[in-house]
């Protein structure tokens, strides 16, 4: 889907300014619904499945090690170092090596933007060796129950899952494209729903 439009012309400023407040008019509505219902949530029980706990015993449990979590961070530094330098060799037209690449089955990064965009590019492998090196060094925690660790486990994953750049519409670049090629309606009519 990361083909040019091809109506390169630019966009009417009248139907620019109408897209944009119809979308600043749905943002406000999803916040304001927001807002009201956390109001009302504020009587309940915050965490009826005990997660904050979970992960509060996590914590405590990763920083009674903090050889072992200092060397976590050192690792995901340097591979960050190391993501810099590819990108930096791929920019200026050198030979560059792919140091994250999504599973075969995950068809988020499908479009070839992940790919050949070096932006996008960097973007992806950037989620994806975070997205590892934070569940890994969930995993390797050790000293939790095994209840306690399952639970950090799925919500880890889940919380990496959410995070993910194709979820986002300034970081995905199959919905960049549509909002160009409709001018903005994909967004009025996502934040319709």
């Amino acid at each position: 889907m990361a083909t040019k439009t091809e109506d390169a012309s630019p966009p009417d400023a009248e139907e620019l300014t109408a897209t944009i407040g119809k979308i600043a008019e749905q943002s406000q509505r999803i916040v304001t619904d927001f807002v009201a219902r956390q109001s009302e949530a504020q009587d309940s029980d915050h965490d009826p499945l005990n997660i904050g706990s979970a992960f509060m015993e996590m914590t405590q449990r990763m920083m009674a090690d903090p050889a072992r979590l200092a060397q976590a961070q050192v690792d995901l530094w340097n591979s960050y170092v190391n993501l810099w330098q590819q990108t930096a060799n791929r920019m200026m037209g050198q030979e560059s090596e792919t140091l994250a690449e999504p599973e075969a089955d995950d068809r988020r990064f499908a479009d070839a933007a992940w790919q050949e965009n070096p932006v996008f590019d960097y973007i992806k492998q950037s989620y994806l060796l975070t997205s590892k090196w934070m569940i890994n060094t969930v995993r390797e925690t050790e000293g939790m129950e095994d209840e306690t660790a399952r639970k950090v486990d799925f919500y880890t994953r889940q919380f990496v899952d959410a995070m993910a750049p194709t979820n986002f519409a300034v970081t995905n670049p199959q919905v960049l494209q549509e909002t160009v090629d409709s001018k903005g309606q994909n967004l009025i009519n996502g934040l319709s729903n």
